[in-house]
This record gives structure tokens, C-alpha cells and sequence, in this order.
């Protein structure tokens, strides 16, 4: 079977959602993990609790654009680990139920797109998705999976990886 725009867009944003929820899994089981929700890289980064709002908002616009709906608007960044999971899977399941077909025949339709505050650009779904969406939603879940190593989560390369793979055996 081909490879397809729906296997660079959606199935990518499930699988960092997928690693994202497990390396929060791997958070949750340290005594104090409620003072990781604080939790920085350096102080002028956004801490984890934003750092889940972005990545889910990212990919529920992304999913939403490529079916052809209007996206939810979270407000807020969620606060406890379990308002991060249920996020979480409230956008992996529209991108389980985004129809193949569909977000295939996304990829070239123009679509007016914000690119700042208040600049709007016509812009591809292909180009929406690999020039803005995927590396935000990288760079923010592997910025999520920095502030926890950086809090001494025992996390390693293969945590990042779990999305795309499995568990590590």
C-alpha cells in the first residue's frame, strides 16, 4: 500500500500523542509528581501544563482541518494529570476517526490560514500540516519529555520512541 498524505499528518500526531501520554504515564508514578506540572526548562518556557495545551490544540486543529470541520477550542491548559490524559484522548479520537480518504483529499485544498496574530495566508493542508503543525507539536512534546528528564523522570530514548513503536520490551 502506498505511503499517503493521511500516514505524514494523522498518523504522525497519533503517535506523538501516543508518547506523550506515556512518558505523562511515567511522571505520574513518582510521590511528587504534582509539583512536575510547574515544572520548566528555563524560566522563559512554558511550563508542562502549557506544553500539553499546545501540543493537543496543534493536533486537534490539524485533525479538524483535515476533515473538514471546525476545530475545538480547549480553553485553558489542563491543570492535573488526569484533565492531560482525557485531552489527550479526546484528540486521538477524532484522529482515530479522521476517514483516510478524507484527509487525503485535503493535502492540496487552499484553506485561509492563520500565520501569526493577525497575518492570514492561503495555505495547502500538506503545507499547514508539515510546515506548521508537526513541528510544533514535535518540538512540544519533546519539550515536555525535557522538563520531566530534566525533574529526574527516568525516561530514555526509547520512552520518546513508544508512540511510534510499542513499549519497550
Amino acid at each position: 500500500m502506498p505511503y499517503t498524505f493521511y500516514d505524514g499528518s494523522i498518523v504522525v500526531i497519533q503517535n506523538l500523542l501516543k508518547t506523550l501520554s506515556h512518558v505523562l504515564h511515567q511522571a505520574e508514578q513518582r510521590p511528587d509528581a504534582d509539583s512536575l506540572l510547574t515544572a520548566r526548562l528555563r524560566e522563559d518556557m512554558y511550563p508542562l501544563t502549557d506544553q500539553i495545551r499546545i501540543v493537543t490544540q496543534y493536533s486537534e486543529n490539524l485533525v479538524a482541518r483535515l476533515t473538514a470541520r471546525e476545530p475545538v477550542n480547549y480553553e485553558g491548559s489542563p491543570l492535573r494529570f488526569a484533565e492531560f490524559y482525557e485531552r489527550i484522548e479526546a484528540v486521538l479520537k477524532v484522529a482515530n476517526e479522521a476517514d483516510k480518504d478524507v484527509v487525503n483529499g485535503q493535502a492540496e485544498v487552499l484553506s485561509p490560514t492563520y500565520v501569526g496574530p493577525q497575518a492570514q495566508i492561503d495555505m495547502s493542508g500538506a503545507a499547514y500540516a508539515h510546515n506548521v503543525v508537526l513541528p510544533n507539536v514535535y518540538f512540544h512534546v519533546a519539550t515536555a519529555y525535557g522538563i520531566l528528564r530534566k525533574e529526574g523522570v527516568p525516561l530514555g530514548k526509547r520512552d520518546y520512541f513508544v508512540g511510534f513503536f510499542g513499549p519497550p520490551a
